[in-house]
């Protein structure tokens, strides 16, 4: 029975190595292969954007992630699958139909795009002195990205490295009645253990890059809010977790249908912020005559509200009053522009700085509204260092857990050692 206990103890302690290096290679592998990403983000110029239309099916289907390396405009071929980015717009990913030198600066290019599900190019040429030349893209990886984006997902992974590395470095038994077997041991834990810290820390920085629709596709939003005369639809789900930066805006796109509406009345529309003043929310909002498109709007576009801050107080700030009947289209952009004690009450600006957004629509004896941030964060984000540093934080918390207990089990040991001597 002691044998067959024993046979049992070296099968269970076998195992568990064989996991515990599993695990430790595949991390060390993921970790190699973020830091050679984050290599190339900042000596090559490569990132990532994400397809969130069809206009480049069947070639990159929605869906889609692709790698991109930005080039001068030189560089650029027919045939080039290029992102451009467009003041006051979304960059557009389409393909390079014609390319002429452009006037007054021999390093621009004038050049003409079209999505190959298009019929037609897009309505514009477009002026570069650069753009991204879209490498090779893997379908259905942005589904992915944005799943790992979650903070729920970042924080279980941040407890599985404390936990993996703990048990990595968790003193055993029979470490310490053989010397040699654990100086063998260790070289690849060590190494396993810092890929891990590797794969987490750099891979949070690989995510970072903002996704990047592409194509002209018709933004379809879903109702949100509907009463007999008035209703409103929203492109964006009322706990959206949204990450702001400064650069990069993002937009909400609302219609407000008061088309049933009386003729001798009127539509009004209306915003009001809440959340942390350290947040620096801006919005800027635009209507136009015809539903917007991931191009932009085709015509009668009409600026409402000129960029600029959004207090958070909860009071409503109106940006359009119209005669009824009438169908708005609004574009909200929103930015985040945060500074150290920016708020009224002197609160510092941080990663974690919240905010909810809420637009109101009046007409007749009808109220509708519609909001975003209300159940979940209206995040600022852009470079945030205590999301990079949580993981390694926590795969140091762990490595110190079981250095701390290692360092006992070997002074028990020592002292054990110490005491069979005296008594000999």
């Amino acid at each position: 029975m002691t044998q067959e206990r024993a046979g049992w103890g070296r099968a269970a302690r076998t195992t568990g190595r064989v996991v515990r290096e599993t695990l430790l290679t595949v991390a060390a592998l993921g970790g190699a292969a973020c830091i050679v990403l984050v290599i190339l983000a900042f000596t090559g110029g490569y990132s990532l954007i994400m397809f969130k239309t069809g206009s480049m099916s069947p070639t990159i289907p929605t869906g889609s992630v692709a790698l991109v390396r930005e080039i001068p405009a030189a560089e650029a071929k027919v045939g080039d699958v290029l992102t451009v980015d467009r003041p006051g717009k979304l960059p557009v990913t389409h393909r390079v139909t014609s390319v002429a030198p452009a006037d007054g600066d021999p390093s621009e290019r004038v050049i003409t795009l079209k999505g190959d599900a298009n019929q037609t190019e897009d309505p514009e040429p477009y002026r570069i002195a650069h753009a991204r030349v879209v490498i090779g893209s893997v379908p259905g990886l942005a589904t992915v990205i944005v799943w790992f984006g979650s903070p729920w997902i970042m924080g279980g992974i941040t407890v599985a490295a404390a936990i993996l590395v703990t048990w990595a470095f968790w003193p055993r038994e029979r470490e310490y009645r053989d010397r040699r077997s654990t100086k063998r041991s260790a070289a690849p834990v060590v190494s396993g253990a810092l890929a891990l810290a590797a794969v987490l820390g750099a891979g949070g920085s690989v995510l970072l890059s903002a996704p990047t629709p592409a194509g002209a596709a018709p933004i379809v939003a879903a109702p949100s809010s509907a009463s007999d005369i008035l209703s409103l639809r929203s492109d964006l789900a009322p706990d959206a977790v949204l990450q702001l930066s400064r650069d990069r805006p993002v937009y909400w796109h609302v219609d407000a249908d008061a088309s049933r509406a009386p003729g001798d009345g009127s539509l009004s529309i209306s915003l009001a912020g809440a959340g942390d003043s350290s947040l620096g929310l801006r919005a800027e909002v635009r209507t136009c005559a015809a539903a917007w498109t991931s191009d932009g709007c085709r015509a009668g576009e009409q600026l409402l509200r000129a960029d600029g801050p959004v207090l958070l107080d909860g009071r409503f700030s109106r940006v359009l009053t119209v005669a009824t009947p009438f169908d708005a289209h609004l574009r909200i952009a929103l930015t985040a522009d945060p500074r150290p004690g920016a708020g009224a009450d002197g609160a510092e600006a941080g990663p974690l700085a919240r905010g909810s957004l809420t637009l109101r629509a009046d007409a007749g004896e009808d109220t509708e509204q519609v909001g975003i941030g209300g159940e979940g964060p209206l995040a600022r984000t852009g470079w945030e260092p205590a999301r990079l540093i949580a993981a390694p934080a926590a795969a140091a918390v762990g490595l110190g857990i079981a250095l701390l207990a290692r360092r006992r089990v070997r002074d028990s040991a020592g002292d054990a050692v110490s005491a069979e001597g005296i008594a000999q």
